[in-house]
């Protein structure tokens, strides 16, 4: 039997997270190296972790050419499409097409060190990965190599090496992805880069049944295969990595475990028209996805102008399908009316200030939205209107057609990212936290429920609510838990939690807590005998006593081998708040803030590269569906 998605998604449609499709095991098709410990991976549901009966065999990879015919990957089967795609990729032009961008095709070797989400100042055991980049053309001749972010998350070192070469070369990463799970790699010495000739990345999205070729290093030998197969659909789809709903491309071509990272090339024109990065195992064969070049090209360009990944925008609503004569009546449409109906904003987004509920968006950019939720793509195609949304940039300014009481209107919105109350993922740092006396606190994300409970669907339901359908009230705002208790003298009878760990806080001595830093700076500022923790679970509160609890911290800290009393992340927040309000008095401006820290200077958790690089592993998932939209 196969489980479900691995990583919980959360753009559905334009916010949120969305069902997991039934009875599938989505993953990322990096591999680890034989005898490397595995990394952080986070099961899939609670089914077992996918065995090797999950994977396609190859048991051996072939790159003989002889008079331009290539040997392919074993584990193509042989249908009568398959044969056809062959024949295109293996003789004459297609061939021909293949040989000349093989030598652009390189094996990636990752060094790993997750971090540590149950003690955050620590970081887990090394890890080593395998998988695949190439080398591609960009205007303006930038030596740059594509792969996938999951192959070098919280890599400490990257090596490459060339098809036939016996040396590796150091990388350096430009830029992560997480979101559409691509990185940016380049290599500084020159002799790598003599002839070698990069892979030109194409314009347009293939078109269905379209010939193509995976070219990579799978599990199951060290040098170059290529699976031949054709394009099967275009849709967005999950990112089992990203945790995102974005384009991509399914094809039949086998991706394996190493594929990661790889170019999927067109057999007419010659150009790279993707890159593979998961594949569906289970009850099903041959269910490859691919990122298209149309979202490859948007993290380059994001890249490009902003020196950094910014990421994928959102509209930062919950909208519903207006599929229903009677609710389209009920909103006020009339038979030329089309559109989705909004349920709920989020108030820390800049959509907050122009939406409003039960809008209908009736087109976006002057593209029609239907009426189940979907734009048009291609001729015979449409798409889920995230599309219209994912191929602009956080920033940019869209114009929406709306119908509010019954009168049209347009609006233009600015897109942001999407406020998520609970993370999907991290940015390369460590985890937030913060020690008062032997109580460890924390930012909850989606990593640290997958690193504790196994996977994030196994998770309380009132911590899997906050991660389903948690949106943001203010900028900066997070779920603060108590994430471990150390025994000191100051926790003499909390060592056990008594049911109060992951815990989200309320209030701290009566003051509620909307953030880690801001908690930081109410201890460091409370005067009070006493330290009271008021907890969520149960109405149950923790109080310390403040003396006692500054007193044990310097041997807490020496037994656990912690270094500050919060993380870098946090102790910056605080920082900065504490210059603004100094700003404010000497400017004789007093400004009241309820919680000591104000929303904006909280640190949210950074952005965390889940699954694993070298895990053929899951990410967090097996999350119900999402409330309407």
């Amino acid at each position: 039997m196969s489980s479900s998605i691995p990583c919980s998604e959360k753009a559905y449609p334009l916010r949120g997270k969305p069902p997991s499709p039934p009875r599938m095991d989505l993953r990322c098709s990096a591999f680890s190296a034989p005898g490397a410990q595995g990394g952080p991976r986070e099961e899939a549901g609670t089914g077992p972790v996918p065995s090797a009966r999950h994977l396609h065999s190859l048991d051996s990879s072939t790159d003989l050419i002889q008079d331009h015919h290539l040997v392919l990957d074993p584990a193509t089967p042989a249908t009568a499409k398959h044969h056809a795609a062959e024949a295109e990729l293996t003789t004459g032009a297609g061939a021909r097409v293949l040989k000349r961008h093989m030598d652009a095709v390189l094996k990636v070797f990752a060094t790993h060190s997750y971090p540590n989400h149950e003690l955050p100042w620590q970081r887990k055991q090394q890890t080593h990965s395998k998988s695949t980049g190439f080398a591609v053309a960009f205007p303006g001749g930038q030596r740059w190599i594509l792969t996938n972010a999951h192959s070098v998350s919280y890599a400490t070192q990257v090596q490459l090496k060339r098809r036939g070469d016996d040396e590796k070369h150091a990388a350096r990463v430009l830029a992560v992805g997480t979101g559409c799970d691509v990185a940016l790699l380049t290599v500084d010495d020159e002799a790598f880069w003599r002839d070698l000739h990069p892979v030109e990345l194409s314009a347009d999205t293939p078109a269905l049944q379209a010939a193509v070729a995976v070219l990579g290093y799978p599990i199951g030998g060290d040098s170059l295969a290529i699976s031949a197969g054709v394009v099967s659909r275009v849709q967005m789809t999950h990112y089992s990595h990203g945790c995102m709903s974005l384009l991509a491309v399914q094809t039949d071509a086998a991706i394996n475990s190493g594929n990661s990272g790889g170019p999927v090339m067109s057999a007419q024109g010659g150009e790279c028209v993707g890159i593979a990065f998961q594949s569906l195992t289970g009850n099903t064969a041959n269910i490859g996805y691919v990122i298209p070049t149309l979202v490859v090209r948007h993290f380059l360009h994001d890249y490009m102008r902003t020196g950094t990944y910014t990421g994928f925008p959102s509209l930062n609503v919950v909208w519903q399908e207006l599929e229903s004569r009677t609710l389209r009546l009920a909103c006020g449409m009339g038979p030329q009316h089309k559109g989705v109906l909004v349920r709920s904003v989020s108030a820390a987004a800049h959509e907050a200030e122009v939406l409003r509920q039960d809008d209908v968006i009736m087109a976006i950019n002057g593209v029609e939205v239907g009426n189940d939720g979907t734009v048009p793509f291609r001729h015979g195609e449409r798409v889920d209107l995230k599309y219209a949304v994912t191929s602009r940039f956080v920033g940019d300014t869209v114009t929406l057609s709306l119908l509010r009481a019954r009168a049209e209107l347009a609006v233009a919105v600015r897109l942001s990212p999407y406020q998520y109350l609970v993370p999907p993922h991290m940015d390369e740092g460590r985890p937030p936290y913060l020690l008062v006396g032997g109580l460890v606190f924390t930012a909850l994300s989606d990593p640290f429920l997958a690193q504790r409970y196994g996977s994030v669907a196994a998770a309380p339901v009132r911590l899997l609510h906050r991660s389903f359908l948690g949106v943001r009230a203010r900028a900066g705002e997070q779920t603060v838990v108590l994430s471990t208790v150390l025994a000191c003298p100051a926790t003499l009878g909390y060592e056990g939690a008594g049911g109060l760990r992951d815990s989200p806080l309320v209030a701290f001595n009566g003051t509620p807590v909307d953030c880690l830093a801001q908690l930081a700076s109410l201890v460091a500022a409370c005067n009070e005998p006493s330290m009271r923790f008021d907890m969520e679970a149960g109405g149950k509160m923790i109080i310390l006593d403040s003396a006692v609890a500054r007193a044990c911290t310097a041997g807490v800290m020496e037994d656990h081998g912690i270094s500050a009393t919060m993380s870098p992340d946090i102790a910056a927040a605080v920082e900065r708040a504490q210059r603004a309000q100094h700003d404010a008095f000497d400017g004789g401006e007093q400004r009241p803030c309820r919680s000591g820290v104000a929303a904006e200077h909280c640190a949210g958790p950074a952005p965390i590269l889940v699954p694993a690089a070298g895990e053929p592993g899951e990410g967090t998932d097996g999350k119900p569906p999402a409330a309407s939209g």
